[in-house]
């Protein structure tokens, strides 16, 4: 029943549900219910005074099904067995009330107002979508008996009709009945005689509320075919507002709309001007010929169900236009709705992006003046080197030329100049063997730091990012593993048993000698070594005072931190913390060193992701790489390797920083990031800024075999 009452629909109900056939699928699985409605578009009128629908036997009536099939039904259950499904049809039959084994037939409208009997109609349903079928001028063929007045009053034996929509399922030229719904009772007459024109006063009644009229009928206005509750051909003056229901209780599946679609959608719709035909107007009563709005075709592509087909219109000059279409403005206005919600949401988002542009402009603004602070430092480092130069070079200007005199016990005598240049130089060369002691002691303690670890160059000697992994021994050992370097530390393992059977060890045999993907690894020789050095003492001062010049000062809120605040691999969630790290290197002060265990059950395809979060947004560059032992179990694998490698990325911004590594495929492999500063570092920064402009971490993988 729709919610205005002055226009009752005719009511339905199942038909004969008992021999209803059940619908299985392809698996002979049971499917439910099919969802059946049947609705009565037009052609039916509400008598008040024989309080039924009355139909015109030439007028045609049209009715529309709506079907919905839950999975996709290919056999029909039957007392013969299953049937498999060729075709499914719908059927319309009347059927007497008093007598309801009775059929009547029902007649369809042609092209050429011809009346033929109306014959199944073949459908295609969709599986779990709604399909909605339209019959339309439909007739009956014959009308009911005693329907004509006695005295101005309906005949007491009055007979009635009632209507059928069936579903029907096709199997070998027999049909069986899915679902089927029967009308209520249904008068049809032959004709329109005089007797029935007071039928329409009927039609308006006084109302319960006061000074209110009911109509049990379609109004028209300027019309004389109104096709809904009210039709207006014309201008029409709404002085108050138009209510529309909308409460919760009388809805059903509720869902949220897509506001971006919808702001797709009104940005799709063209606007534009335009001017009614003369003869349309004058047969719509319409003064205003020209007038701005959409075209409903151009709508109907865009929103279909903003779009209706209202039936024929005629003009004034008799011009037909077939199945006229109308636009509901209502679903243009809740479109509109979802626009401007969506515009909001873009409106709110760019106020977001440009807070969070300002607040990297205000800390470029304090980066700038750090890079200021960082060639201040080198400035001071040079304006000291200069001095001590002059110093050491010119000692006799600091003497004054004009001679001293001394005093004793009231005697005046003089000293000679020479004494005291005697005293400068001699005190400027303890000074110097003072410093070459210091420098040779330093340099021995380096020397005895190089004998207790060959293997590892630290990286504040170096003044290059380490390689974390040692190089191969000798050629006469093509497997030996790096983790042989590493120290058994109970430390948890990477592993992913907890989402990955764990049966298969993938730790031997090793087909390949490792490869390094940012460069091989080569001894230094002892030339090189001395170098290396000598470069470092050069570098040593001017990178301390640099250091404790950009230490000394005042940072306050323009201090930014390079330390990572949480490292996981995400696909195990498994947090990498102080636990790993190393106990021979550093882990900490600008540089983090961590040794991380992988189970031997960790397959070679599987993949992991580091996820590297920040406190601020810094740029995470990765130095260096470093690809162990390839251990694989077949020689295919190894050739799948070398063609599915991933290109890796070379730096990150932000606060979240995510990285792929090729740990799974190789036996040990290692990984260097630098976390720096948005243009105040990089990987070739000088290693003694490390805690200041940006801090080194250096992963080491290795498969605990153990």
């Amino acid at each position: 029943m729709p919610a205005d009452h002055c226009s009752p629909a005719l009511k339905w109900q199942p038909y004969q549900s008992v021999p209803w056939h059940s619908l299985l699928n392809t698996h002979y699985e049971k499917l439910p219910d099919i969802g059946y409605q049947v609705v009565t578009d037009k052609g039916f009128n509400y008598s008040p005074a024989d309080e039924a629908f009355v139909c015109q036997k030439k007028n045609h009536f049209q009715i529309t099904i709506h079907i919905q099939v839950w999975g996709s039904p290919k056999f029909v259950k039957t007392q013969m067995g299953l049937k498999p499904i060729e075709m499914f049809y719908l059927k319309a039959f009347g059927v007497k009330v008093e007598a309801t084994n009775q059929i009547i037939t029902i007649e369809q409208s042609q092209a050429d107002r011809s009346k033929k009997i109306f014959n199944p109609v073949k459908i295609d349903l969709l599986a779990d979508q709604v399909t909605k079928v339209t019959l339309g001028r439909l007739h009956f063929s014959e009308t009911t008996a005693n329907n004509m007045r006695k005295k101005g009053k309906p005949n007491p034996d009055q007979r009635y009709f009632m209507l059928v929509v069936g579903l029907y399922a096709a199997s070998q030229d027999q049909f069986y009945l899915l679902s089927a719904h029967i009308s209520e009772r249904i008068i049809v007459r032959a004709s329109n005689p005089g007797q029935f024109e007071n039928d329409s006063d009927a039609l308006w009644q006084r109302g319960q509320v006061a000074d209110s009229v009911v109509c049990h009928s379609r109004v028209g206005i300027n019309t004389d075919a109104p096709d809904e509750a009210l039709v207006v051909c014309g201008n029409m003056k709404v002085m108050g507002t138009i209510m529309h229901p909308s409460d919760s209780r009388a809805k059903l599946n509720i869902q949220e709309v897509d506001t971006n679609e919808q702001l797709r959608r009104i940005a799709q719709m063209r606007i534009v001007e335009y001017d009614y035909k003369p003869e349309f107007a004058s047969a719509m009563g319409i003064n205003t010929a020209h007038q701005t709005g959409m075209i409903a075709q151009e709508v109907q592509e865009i929103l279909p169900r903003a779009v209706r087909e209202v039936g024929d219109v005629t003009c004034e000059n008799g011009e037909t236009l077939e199945n006229f279409l109308m636009v509901d403005k209502d679903q243009i206005f809740m479109e509109n709705v979802g626009a401007v919600k969506q515009l909001c949401k873009l409106t709110n988002n760019l106020e977001e992006r440009i807070e969070e542009l300002e607040i990297w402009n205000r800390k470029l603004a304090r980066l700038k003046r750090l890079s200021s602070w960082k060639s201040t430092a080198s400035e001071a480092s040079s304006v000291s080197k200069l001095s001590r130069t002059v110093n050491t070079s010119s000692p006799r200007r600091a003497i004054s030329k004009k001679p001293n005199k001394v005093h004793f016990s009231g005697k005046k005598q003089s000293c000679p100049n020479w004494i005291f240049q005697t005293l400068v130089i001699t005190l400027i060369a303890v000074m110097a063997f003072c410093a070459l002691m210091i420098v040779s002691l330093y340099i021995l303690s380096l020397k005895d730091q190089d004998r207790r670890d060959p293997n590892l160059l630290p990286s504040n000697i170096t003044g290059s990012p380490p390689a974390p992994l040692p190089p191969t021994a000798s050629p006469s050992a093509p497997h030996t593993s790096l983790a042989t370097t590493q120290s058994s530390i109970q430390v948890p393992e990477i592993t992913f048993c907890e989402i990955l059977p764990c049966q298969e060890s993938f730790c031997c045999p090793i087909w390949e000698r490792r490869r390094t993907f940012s460069g091989p690894l080569h001894r230094q020789n002892k030339k090189e070594k001395e170098i290396r050095q000598r470069s470092w003492a050069e570098d040593r001062n001017k990178s301390f005072l640099a250091r404790d010049v950009l230490t000394d000062l005042d940072w306050g809120s323009d201090w930014i931190d390079t330390t990572i605040s949480s490292i996981q691999i995400m696909e195990i969630q498994q947090v990498i913390d102080r636990r790993y790290c190393s106990r021979s290197l550093q882990c900490g002060s600008g540089n983090y060193n961590y040794n991380i265990p992988v189970n031997k059950y960790t397959p070679t395809n599987v993949k992991f992701s580091l996820e590297i979060n920040t406190t601020e947004p810094l740029i995470v560059f990765q130095c260096k790489s470093t690809l162990g032992n390839i251990c694989f179990h077949n020689k295919k694998e190894v050739k799948w390797m070398q063609s599915h490698q991933e290109v890796s990325q070379d730096m990150t911004q932000g606060y979240q920083h995510i990285w792929s590594l090729a740990v799974a495929p190789f036996f040990d492999s290692a990984y260097h990031f630098r976390v720096a500063a948005p243009d105040l570092a990089d990987c070739s920064t000088d290693p003694y800024f490390a805690g200041i402009f940006f801090t080194d971490y250096f992963f080491y993988f290795y498969r605990h075999c153990d």
